[in-house]
């Protein structure tokens, strides 16, 4: 199936820095969740390049948190209010929602499912050299054997005036409570349930 793609549809792109903050044109496009002048972490452009370099191959441009950063990146938070990655009429959160719905048909397509789709809960974006711009999607489907929603992650190539890329739907891992914890929160109890008895 990757096969299909354009090469670049399918590689990893390094995070590069557009704009050092304090240098921001006023034409350039302001990311909807960024780091207040004098909030911290107060950091130099290069220190904040190799954060966001770092975050971008962690989380693979799905989560990496925008409010560290002054400087303004490729990698940028989707902001559901702006349509300016949008064909109008369209809304962005009509585009995420189309998006998902079609990732996730692929999803159940390949391993015989049967997930629904939830709602969006974030998206990133970075534009490309083409009328395209490749989105990380983070949305919620419920399974017919789930109470309650899991969470997937997404990454579709969306071209203005041709059929979306989905490049990848995966379903995100469900974080698992350690035994020590749970003995721990246990523990915890104990004195308080002592203390109740010797009132009595």
């Amino acid at each position: 199936m990757a096969d299909d793609f354009p090469d670049w549809t399918i590689e990893d792109v390094s995070p590069y820095m557009k704009y050092e903050a304090g240098s921001v044109p006023e034409y350039a496009f302001i990311p909807c969740i960024r780091r207040g002048v004098d909030e911290e972490p107060h950091l130099t452009p290069d220190e904040e390049l190799r954060l966001m370099t770092k975050q971008v191959a962690e989380t693979q441009g799905f989560d990496m948190d925008f409010k560290q950063f002054r400087c303004i990146f490729n990698y940028l938070p989707l902001d559901f209010n702006d349509n300016d990655f949008v064909m109008e009429p369209e809304t962005p959160r009509e585009l995420m929602d189309r998006l998902s719905l079609g990732a996730l048909a692929g999803y159940n397509d390949e391993r015989n499912t049967r997930y629904e789709f939830v709602k969006v809960i974030k998206a990133n974006l970075y534009t490309t050299a083409t009328t395209a711009v490749m989105y990380f999607i983070t949305f919620e489907g419920k399974g017919p054997s789930y109470d309650q929603p899991r969470g997937f992650r997404a990454k579709v190539c969306y071209f203005y005036h041709e059929p979306p890329k989905y490049i990848s739907c995966d379903l995100i891992p469900e974080k698992k409570v350690h035994s020590i914890d749970a003995a721990e929160k246990e523990d915890a109890k104990k004195p308080r349930l002592t203390e109740e008895l010797s009132t009595v």
